[in-house]
């Protein structure tokens, strides 16, 4: 039986990509940039500092910023307006899913159903924030701007954030791998297979 050249592009884009552990899409519509994302944030299990109502709000507003960065880089394969709220590890992981997806011609769009942040780690000195984040997501995986797939997920993930000159910027967004067997929400969206670092 032969499959639909989609399909083959779709696996071939699959492996290209599996060597990170990370998320995203390119190549539709950008997020409005008035758009935001549904964020909850929960600080009360801070340690060892605090986390002060202005800090709360910078992150809260910053983190969203990043997706929808994103899913920007990942909608247009562009990893230009990444720079703006990625910083380090996160910003290179993603460049790289951004250059796979564009080699493979391939596309995928991220809709953001929300995320519910907790607050575990704040640096006495304020330089760095650790948090857990389970996002609600669909993805739609496109070839040549045709839907061919789209799936909602749970995803679970790591973050480490740090201040920039006037913002928070994202070192690492990685996935903590589910107890389920299937593949996590995080190789989904990046198209990259977890643990593989």
């Amino acid at each position: 039986m032969k499959l639909p050249k989609s399909v083959v592009r779709l696996g071939i884009g699959a492996f290209v990509l599996v060597p990170f552990t990370f998320l995203l899409t390119p190549g539709v519509i950008a997020a409005p940039p008035n758009a935001s994302i549904k964020i909850k944030i929960d600080t009360s299990k801070a340690t060892p500092r605090d986390v002060e109502d202005q800090t709360e709000q910078s992150i809260i507003r910053d983190y969203g910023k990043a997706w929808l960065s994103l899913e920007e880089a990942l909608a247009n394969n562009s990893a230009e307006s990444l720079s703006a709220n990625f910083a380090g590890i996160a910003r290179d992981r993603w460049s790289a899913t951004v250059s796979a997806q564009r080699k493979a011609g391939l596309s995928r769009k991220l809709v953001d159903r929300g995320h519910q942040l907790h607050v575990v780690f704040y640096s006495v000195e304020g330089s760095a924030m650790e948090l857990m984040d389970t996002a609600q997501l669909e993805i739609q995986y496109l070839d040549g701007g045709k839907v061919i797939h789209s799936e909602r997920v749970t995803g679970h993930f790591m973050v480490l954030m740090t201040p920039a000159e006037n913002s928070w910027k994202v070192r690492i967004l990685q996935e903590v791998p589910s107890e389920a067997p299937q593949q996590t929400a995080e190789f989904r969206v990046s198209g990259e297979g977890t643990g593989s670092k």
